[in-house]
């Protein structure tokens, strides 16, 4: 009775956990920190035959598919340089479904998918950025796609102006068919002009790209690195680490 007595004293101490995340953050640490090597897929929306909205630039009309398209060449060219392997999910003449696209990331045996879309609302007052990961209420969400979608939402709201539309859990099935962490980017809305001084210019678009680039980087660096502040954190400093 002692004994027993005893043994009803002892209360759950620890809570939480999950295997699937135990066992994504033990991959993630094995990779290591450094970009080289990574096969990241960058998905730029719609395609040929489909330009989206088009919308007036500094250097005149310039369509969505335009925007989406040179955003992902600049999300690619810095990856390349930081020695990642890149595919882009299309090639500029065609838009292939999602299935299509899903399908090439599993078999290119890809570690990140980054889906790169623009919004559109019949109310021009809608405005900003927000990222999309898989996940539910109910069932199991992609944790390592939770937490890259949370890094490229900080890494964008401090460096642009764009206001923060935060990260959500979707099970939508560019999200739900794919093998490895992916995040859809919504980078703005082209219904709005604050929204469209930011994604019609060049040099805005290479400071969102680098700020994905980044954010990738950092998913790397894991949770007990010291890392630079959100925002500080440049890409020339990116490049110096992944060659020492």
């Amino acid at each position: 009775p002692v004994t027993l007595r005893a043994l009803s004293y002892l209360g759950r101490r620890v809570t939480g956990g999950s295997v699937n995340a135990f066992h994504e953050k033990e991959i993630l640490r094995t990779m290591g920190p450094k970009l080289s090597g990574k096969r990241i897929v960058i998905d730029p929306g719609l395609g040929a035959g489909e330009p989206g909205i088009v919308v007036d630039g500094p250097y005149g009309q310039i369509s969505e598919e335009e925007i989406l398209w040179d955003l992902a060449s600049r999300i690619e060219g810095r990856l390349v340089a930081a020695g990642a392997e890149t595919i882009l999910s299309r090639p500029r003449t065609d838009n292939p479904s999602i299935e299509d696209r899903a399908e090439m990331a599993n078999a290119f045996g890809a570690d990140v998918f980054i889906s790169l879309q623009a919004d559109h609302y019949h109310n021009n007052r809608a405005s900003g950025i927000a990222t999309f990961y898989f996940g539910s209420m109910k069932g199991s969400n992609s944790i390592l796609g939770e937490q890259l979608s949370g890094l490229i939402q900080r890494e964008i709201v401090a460096r642009t102006s764009l206001v923060d539309c935060r990260s959500h859990a979707r099970t939508w099935d560019l999200l739900r068919l794919t093998r490895m962490p992916t995040v859809e980017v919504a980078v703005g809305y082209l219904t709005n002009e604050d929204d469209v001084a930011i994604l019609s210019s060049p040099d805005q678009r290479d400071v969102i790209a680098e700020s994905i680039v980044v954010a990738v980087k950092r998913l790397y660096l894991g949770d007990e690195e010291q890392q630079p502040m959100t925002g500080a954190y440049s890409f020339e400093q990116l490049i110096e680490e992944e060659k020492a």
